[in-house]
């Protein structure tokens, strides 16, 4: 039935006054009568009883030209009594209704839309018409199709992949169907007559398709005083505007079918090996003749090589489209009792993959016979190797196979390009295979850096197959990373061997004159060689932590202080490993935003990150410029945070958690401080940390499975 148009009940008066001024031209108060209708009958069919009335919600969307005021009103009716306070200026008004489903039962989504420039001291008025914004789909069969058949539906997708099936075994036939706007909808109609025999017709598309369209499916019969199971299929469309008839007679009940001989096993999947001559050809025998024999198929893989998705050899003249891809063939006359499709060249042609596609013989009497060809094409050789990503000490490998189920002995093997004897994985390295995608995938740990390899992958009766070359990246580490080396610049002492070789530096060069060196070499209580000792204290009433980071002291400024973060590096480790100690103090200085944590245990922190600056990074302590920890120039970053005390060193493992695999770094930040929050002067004065034995971890097989997904190189 067709939708008469709403009236002034879907009316009303909204009242938009001022609250704030954003920009110059949102200015003034203005007021906004809005009034909402559908369209006119001739725009939309819509069938009950889903017909839009009265009582629909329909919600507003009232979006600013100036891109800052936007607001929302759930049932635009309430604003007649509420008004909602706005600025004058361009807006976009936006009614709707219902929800904008990919494809869903009885869903109807009304929308409508129109610009208005709200003034100041008046009122406008802005008038909305309300349209159905997807596509209406039902579905009609009518007798004695229920009676001739046990079985029947039609599985209707609108080209993006989302499908409803109306069916009748199901109760879903006489539902009404929405679709997303797409441009096709494509129809597979499925019949089983009473001796449980099927057939498939499609998929077919169906292009052109719009919003505030409904398309009617209708199945007739084409003779109804005919029990063999002929039928027409009338699909319409807003009966004004689009009229479509496709006619389909089919019969279910005579003997002497037409029969399908071929050359090759029809199995459940024919497995061709990959450039295979061997003949593949089907031959079609008609007793009563043949009026129609169809190549259809509705695969990607055969879409992707040019095959059409439905060829009638009977009906075509020109057949080039399927000739000229190696399917020999002749246009069929109509009634001859004999064809053949000779796919062999076609076949040798398919690259490794799986495909299907079905001929149907439809005799002078319309008994038919459908057979489908489940085909996989595979590589001459039972396993292949497919990709290799290297890191500095270990691989990423991955192989695949082409059987149905995976041959004996599938298998990953690797070895340096210089080396003759073939390694694999060994008890210890991630191997993982995948029977449904048909892969093998290895993690090989323990490689050396800077170093050439190749892999292949090889099952028990195959051993030639190609070689995937790879190389392994470096493995940099950072100079005194075990903290073994000092030297004094005046009262300070700094953690390099020498000033010619700067890597490290700390708080040192700005408190060491007035408080001491808040950071100093270890020699007795240490793991091996010299620590680091960092101690809070404090300067002029403020905390000075103990730290020590990769980078350069700058200059004091004002309380603070500027540094230089960062040390020139361009490799990729997977985590940091050393060994802590300590002692924390009760928090009794603080600064905002941090004074709630007065009285309470401090924290000592070890953090570290990769970047890709293109130089060092400026960090004020005065001025509050930090480097931020969502920045987008670090590309992995790691942290531990502790308020344990230790009576002794204990060991950690911090992982670098990659944000980008793809960007390699220019700088590595390592830092350690006795007080977390010692950028904003928080913290226990003499809370005391004690590091020593710091070391860059680059083989997965040193770390936990956890904390290898924590690095999260797998992504």
């Amino acid at each position: 039935m067709r939708l008469s148009k709403i009236k002034a009940a879907l009316a009303a008066i909204v009242l938009l006054s001022v609250l704030s001024c954003a920009k110059r031209e949102y200015s003034g108060t203005g007021y906004l009568t809005v009034s909402l209708g559908m369209g006119d009958p001739s725009e939309i069919t819509v069938k009950s009883p889903e017909a839009p009335d009265d009582d629909m919600v329909f919600s507003l969307s009232i979006v600013g030209d100036d891109g800052v005021h936007s607001y929302s009103v759930a049932d635009y009716r309430t604003l007649a009594t509420e008004p909602l306070a706005v600025a004058a200026g361009w807006y976009t008004v936006t009614a709707y209704s219902g929800s904008d489903n990919a494809a869903a039962w009885g869903s109807p989504y009304y929308s409508g839309s129109q610009r208005i420039l709200v003034k100041p001291e008046r009122t406008n008025t802005v008038n909305i018409t309300c349209t159905l914004a997807n596509t209406m789909v039902t579905v009609e069969f009518t007798d004695p199709i229920p009676e001739l058949f046990s079985d029947y539906r039609v599985i209707i997708e609108n080209g993006n992949g989302e499908t409803l099936t109306f069916a009748k075994n199901n109760g879903t036939v006489n539902n009404t169907g929405y679709y997303a706007v797409t441009g096709t909808l494509t129809y597979t109609l499925i019949m089983v007559n009473s001796d449980g025999m099927q057939t498939t017709i499609g998929p077919n598309e169906i292009t052109g398709v719009q919003a505030n369209q409904h398309y009617h499916f209708k199945f007739s019969m084409a003779d109804e005083s005919a029990q063999t199971g002929g039928f027409t299929l009338t699909i319409i469309v807003d009966e004004d505007t689009v009229y479509n008839e496709y006619k389909l007679k089919m019969n279910f009940g005579l003997d002497g079918k037409p029969i399908t001989n071929t050359d090759f096993p029809l199995t459940n999947v024919i497995t061709v090996i990959e450039g295979s001559t061997e003949s593949h050809k089907a031959t079609f025998l008609a007793e009563r003749g043949i009026a129609s024999l169809v190549l259809h198929h509705a695969d990607a893989g055969l879409l992707a090589v040019g095959l059409p998705q439905w060829t009638d050899l009977v009906t075509t003249q020109v057949i080039s489209s399927v000739t000229d891809l190696g399917i020999a063939c002749n246009v069929v006359d109509w009634g001859a009792t004999e064809a053949e499709i000779d796919f062999t060249t076609f076949i040798s042609r398919l690259p490794i993959g799986d495909y299907s596609f079905t001929t149907t013989v439809i005799d002078t009497e319309n008994a038919y016979n459908e057979v489908r060809y489940n085909l996989s094409v595979i590589s001459p050789i039972d396993a292949q190797a497919v990709s290799a990503k290297a890191w500095a000490e270990f691989a990423m490998l991955k192989g695949r196979w082409f059987a149905a189920t995976m041959p004996a002995g599938v298998r990953i093997q690797y070895k340096k390009t210089s080396e003759s004897v073939w390694h694999e994985p060994s008890a210890s390295d991630y191997v993982v295979y995948d029977n449904a995608a048909k892969t093998v995938y290895a993690e090989v740990y323990g490689l050396a850096p800077n170093t050439q390899y190749v892999f292949r992958t090889v099952s028990d009766k195959d051993e030639d197959t190609g070689e995937i070359a790879f190389t392994t990246g470096s493995a940099l580490t950072i100079p005194n990373l075990g903290f073994d080396n000092w030297y004094q610049d005046g009262s300070a002492w700094i953690p390099n061997a020498s000033s010619s070789n700067y890597v490290w530096d700390s708080a040192n060069p700005g408190v060491a004159s007035i408080a001491g060196n808040p950071t100093v070499p270890e020699e007795s209580d240490v793991v091996r060689g010299k620590a680091a000792k960092l101690t809070a204290l404090v300067a002029y009433g403020q905390l000075a932590a103990g730290n020590i980071y990769t980078g350069k002291f700058g200059r004091v400024n004002g309380l603070g202080a500027d540094l230089k973060w960062g040390y020139a590096f361009t490799s990729k480790p997977i985590a940091l490993r050393g060994w802590m100690k300590y002692t924390p103090a009760t928090i009794n200085k603080t600064k905002a935003p941090y004074t709630s944590l007065n009285g309470t245990t401090d924290q000592c922190s070890i953090k570290m990150y990769l970047t890709d600056w293109s130089s060092q990074f400026s960090i004020s302590t005065s001025s509050m410029q930090f480097l931020a920890e969502d920045d987008d120039s670090i590309i992995a970053a790691g942290a531990l945070y502790s308020s344990v005390r230790n009576s002794g060193y204990v060991q950690f493992t911090i992982p670098f958690e990659y944000r980008d695999l793809e960007r390699n770094p220019s700088y590595i930040v390592v830092m350690a401080s006795s007080c977390r929050y010692a950028d904003y002067f928080t913290g226990g004065e003499g809370s005391t940390l004690l590091v020593d034995e710091f070391e860059l971890i680059y083989d997965p097989a040193e770390l936990t499975e956890a904390e290898r997904q924590l690095v999260g190189y797998r992504d």
